[in-house]
């Protein structure tokens, strides 16, 4: 008997041992939740006020108005000055009074973005022309010394750095970049370019010369201490001045603009529109950076604006006329042989100023 109950339970345990195993549950996907409603862009919100390119100066007091279609009420409203928010009315509400901030010159971007019910949103934009609300600057000058300048030098550029000037020449077949002894004016070696260029402005920075020609896209990058040339870059506009502020190039083009720009790529940082108080001051041409403004001549004038390289403000200006007497100013030959080249020397704190195919070079302080 005992032998038989030993049978039976061995084969118990082997079936035991030989059936399947449990089938594991299959997974439950989640429930999904219903999404949100995504918001919806109408076409609702306009303004009414002001007008579009309406000008404005600094600190006016402007109403901005706003109206929206009758089916679309809005719950509240945001007003954005150049993409930040100034402002949020509530419902019903359709005017607001803003004054004009003194942070930026030339064109300035107004947004409404109107919030509807069901999540719907419209949005409107508006530019207007903001310019500063006084006169820069007058500023007096005295005459420090006079140098000779090579007279057949058709100045484009104008730069100063231990006692050595650096300028640079336009005109087809005359353009080049030449280093010069300021006291004697002797070149003390020059480098000329091709034939089919017109030479621009140049700037310094890390020891580097940055040239631009004017109307081919393209510039120049040389050794300081050889001229050799280290490679070359491009732009999209017409090249006439070009300065550094800091590890940044400022350029002009000959319009009312200045632009930031990256040494590494030449990519444009920014732009910045260049406004007085009566308007745009175009023309602009050689640059230098001059603690903490940007001189520029004004191409055909004897005239210096000193901008702000932020706000694009002219903040000072400077009237050069009466640098050459009647006599000199007779035997310039071309329309276009006026003021261009400034140059700052930050030890003596004084400004190197010339002109295209001038016979002197002026040194000169602001008062």
């Amino acid at each position: 008997m005992s032998y038989f109950y030993h049978i039976v339970c061995s084969l118990l345990l082997i079936s035991c041992n030989n059936s399947p195993a449990p089938k594991q549950a299959e997974p439950v996907s989640p429930t999904p939740v219903p999404a949100k409603n995504s918001t919806k862009y109408i076409n609702s919100i306009q303004f009414t006020s002001p007008s579009p390119n309406s000008t404005f100066n600094y600190h006016d007091a402007v109403k901005i108005a706003f109206s929206t279609k009758e089916k679309f009420p809005a719950d509240s409203i945001q007003i954005f000055w150049n993409g930040e928010k100034t402002a949020t009315t509530g419902a019903g509400k359709t005017e607001y009074d803003y004054r004009i901030p003194a942070t930026k010159t030339g064109r300035n971007t107004l947004k409404l973005v109107a919030f509807h019910p069901d999540n719907k949103r419209s949005v409107a934009h508006l530019t207007v022309i903001v310019k500063p609300d006084r006169a820069p600057e007058h500023l007096s000058y005295k005459i420090i010394r006079e140098y000779p300048h090579d007279p057949k030098a058709y100045t484009q550029g104008l730069v100063y750095r231990d006692g050595i000037l650096y300028e640079s020449t336009g005109q087809y077949g005359e353009s080049g970049i030449r280093k010069q002894d300021i006291k004697s004016g002797k070149i003390l070696s020059a480098l000329s370019i091709d034939n089919r260029l017109f030479g621009e402005g140049i700037t310094l920075l890390n020891d580097k010369i940055y040239q631009l020609t004017w109307t081919s896209g393209k510039g120049f990058i040389y050794d300081l201490k050889t001229f050799s040339l280290e490679s070359t870059f491009t732009y999209n506009t017409q090249g006439w001045g070009i300065t550094t502020i800091g590890d940044k190039l400022i350029m002009s083009d000959g319009s009312h603009k200045l632009y930031h720009i990256a040494p590494s790529s030449f990519n444009i940082i920014k732009e910045v529109e260049v406004y007085d108080h009566n308007g745009p001051v175009k023309n602009l041409n050689e640059l230098e950076y001059i603690n903490g403004l940007v001189w520029a001549n004004v191409w055909m004038q004897d005239r210096i604006v000193m901008i702000d390289p932020a706000t694009g403000e002219v903040k000072k200006e400077l009237d050069l006329s009466r640098l050459l007497s009647g006599a000199e100013r007779a035997k310039l030959n071309d329309s276009d042989d006026v003021l261009n080249g400034i140059a700052w020397n930050p030890e003596k704190e004084t400004v190197y100023v010339t002109g295209k195919r001038w016979p002197k070079l002026f040194e000169i302080k602001t008062e």
